[in-house]
């Protein structure tokens, strides 16, 4: 078959230039179906998923300084235990919950997370404990005896990353990034581009079983023109396309529409960033100030900023961003690498806070942080340069100026091993006290997911007790219940 205008060599020579249409799905470029409800731009919330990626040890990022728990913490850590005097105090608005009862109070962040402790102790964060991957209820005994439905292969990276960022009960549909974009899309009715938008390339969080909702890729620093779209490399475009243009071959049709979106999609978000650089923010400078040093989470958080600060270009009012950091499997050099990923973390948490801050967003922003598993309370050796290995429950991160900040939320483990919490034979291996459904529920909730729908984000929230009941404290926004 020949292409008026257009050969078969001349067309494959021309599309180098172009995307591949198999990055359909990766580009995010299909038009938004037009939603039957319109809301106004004050009614704007985002989220922020910052994925820690290897298996964050969240037991020397949150650490108890004194009493009992601080004994079983030492004896459990050993070689890697952190020092009282180096840990950053938190002031708890209420105490925290330990498992089998009690509260308690007297926590620190890791010694390089001074800026996170001020947010914490401003109530512009929150922690939950004890969070990870369940299909349901769980107990050490049960595990132990083989006698209840766990997620499948449990301990795994790739497979608990997954869960994670979907659903455990299920073969991989979907992602809870992705049915939450579905769910809210209502709110996107004068939206532009994808409202999914990842900073890390493609993700399982973002996957949508909705066409007209793919992943819009940005690159740390923004917007990469995929074709330097100008000049004679223009000219030559155009008549390839033009050849396209008439065309009745479906796939040089969907090739075509793919193009025009991708220079449509290019424009909205050149003009979210050509609005937020022209609102009196220095990005560059409050980025500095919070000690960034130019690293990569740091420059994707400024990048989301500014498409924030430019949502009026974008037209979405309920945008979802994905940023992964990687280097957290910490099988040894736990305490050296795991400093140099808290520094990291903790200047972008805060440079990103600042900026929000400085472009009104604050409180419109909520950033989760969270990672696949925990990793065991004790070491995997003796001396100071071992690690720790893959383990199950861990703590997750909140911020936002619109949490019930100051909070550690769900349940602590009481740190004791080869008992309570423990599904190993002495290795603190914690089974999670509260399950990512039930966490993401109430997030979901907050970002303007009805109760109702919540079963179509997680089909296995049913098997657990109500995220909103007094009992399971995640009242992560002070609402006392549902909004």
């Amino acid at each position: 078959m020949k292409l008026k205008g257009l050969t078969r060599r001349n067309f494959i020579k021309h599309s180098s230039y172009l995307s591949s249409a198999a990055a359909i799905q990766s580009l995010g470029l299909s038009s938004l179906l037009a939603a039957p409800k319109s809301y106004a731009s004050s009614d704007y919330k985002a989220l922020v998923f910052i994925f820690l990626n290897g298996g964050n040890d969240a037991f020397n990022m949150l650490v108890p300084r004194s009493g009992i728990l601080r004994t079983d913490y030492e004896t459990g850590r050993g070689i890697v235990a952190l020092p009282t005097n180096q840990l950053h105090g938190l002031n708890l608005a209420t105490p925290a919950q330990i498992y089998g009862g009690g509260t308690f109070s007297d926590f620190g962040f890791h010694p390089d997370c001074s800026d996170m402790a001020d947010m914490f102790n401003a109530q512009e964060m929150s922690v939950v404990c004890n969070v990870g991957n369940l299909y349901e209820p769980t107990t050490r005994d049960q595990f132990l005896a083989g006698t209840t439905t766990l997620p499948p292969q449990l301990f795994s990276h790739a497979d608990q990353q997954r869960q994670f960022q979907s659903e455990p009960s299920l073969p991989f549909q979907f992602g809870w990034g992705g049915k939450l974009a579905e769910l809210t899309n209502s709110y996107n009715s004068s939206g532009n581009v994808s409202p999914l938008m990842s900073l890390s390339g493609l993700n399982p969080f973002q996957v949508s079983q909705d066409p007209s909702l793919s992943t819009y890729a940005l690159g740390a620093d923004g917007l990469t023109s995929l074709w330097n779209y100008n000049g004679k490399r223009k000219t030559m475009v155009e008549q390839s396309m033009a050849g396209i243009d008439n065309s009745s071959h479906l796939m040089m049709q969907k090739y075509r529409g793919v193009f025009d979106s991708a220079i449509d999609a290019e424009q909205v978000v050149n003009g979210a960033f050509t609005e937020a650089d022209n609102n009196g923010v220095d990005y560059d400078a409050i980025f500095t100030a919070a000690g960034t040093n130019d690293s990569k989470i740091s420059r994707q958080l400024k990048t989301i900023a500014r498409m924030i600060a430019g949502r009026a270009s974008s037209g979405n009012n309920r945008p979802i961003y994905f940023v992964n950091l990687g280097g957290f499997d910490a099988h040894q050099n736990l305490l050296v690498d795991h400093s140099l990923l808290m520094t990291e973390l903790n200047a972008a948490l805060k440079g990103f806070r600042d900026v929000l801050s400085a472009q009104g967003d604050f409180d419109k922003v909520l950033s989760f942080v969270g990672s696949e598993f925990g990793r065991t309370l004790t070491p995997n050796g003796n001396d100071a340069t071992t690690g720790t290995d893959h383990a199950w429950g861990g703590h997750a991160l909140m911020m936002g100026a619109m949490l019930n900040g100051g909070q550690l939320f769900g349940e602590h483990p009481d740190l004791k091993l080869n008992t309570g919490l423990d599904a190993s034979e002495g290795r603190g291996r914690w089974v999670p006290t509260t399950a990512t459904s039930q966490c993401v529920s109430v997030i979901a909730n907050w970002f303007g997911v009805n109760q109702s729908e919540l079963p179509q984000l997680f089909p296995s929230l049913v098997n657990f007790s109500d995220p909103f009941n007094a009992d399971a404290n995640l009242d992560f926004f002070g609402s006392g219940g549902p909004v």
